[in-house]
């Protein structure tokens, strides 16, 4: 077996909480099947009926992949990966306690990160998992 340079298995290893261009493009090509995003951050889900904390998610890895996608291109960048609970209520058309309860929990899960007062991100490595879990029940 090979030796590799450690710098070389750092960076196999260690996540870094960003996630690199080919992994933007796989999973951006997955997420599709479950929502769309505009170029102001507003997230479309297809699912209306799915688990607040699954909208959640959803909403969250889509504008994380979104803003990623807009800076890996050299555009403008438009969509905010982070986002404050109460924009995220009124996006999912939820009361904001509701919404303020599921980030909790999902925040201690270690899904998500809060970035300031009220204001969350997805933890990049949750997106890949998501996006298998509900694989796994659309396929299943």
């Amino acid at each position: 077996m090979e030796k590799k340079d450690l710098s070389d298995l750092k960076k196999e290893f260690i996540l870094d909480g960003e996630i690199e261009r080919e992994d933007i493009g796989g999973l951006i090509e997955r997420i599709l099947r479950f929502c769309k995003i505009d170029k102001q951050g507003y997230v479309v889900l297809f699912d209306k009926n799915a688990k607040i904390s699954t909208k959640l998610l959803l909403s969250l890895s889509a504008r994380y992949l979104g803003s990623k996608l807009q800076q890996k291109t050299g555009e403008e960048v438009t969509i905010n990966e982070t986002i404050h609970y109460k924009d995220l209520a009124k996006m999912l058309h939820e009361k904001e306690a509701v919404i303020a309860a599921r980030l909790k929990e999902l925040k201690d899960d270690r899904m998500v990160a809060a970035i300031g007062p009220g204001t969350y991100r997805i933890e990049p490595y949750s997106i890949d998992k998501l996006l298998a879990e509900l694989e796994g029940v659309v396929n299943g």
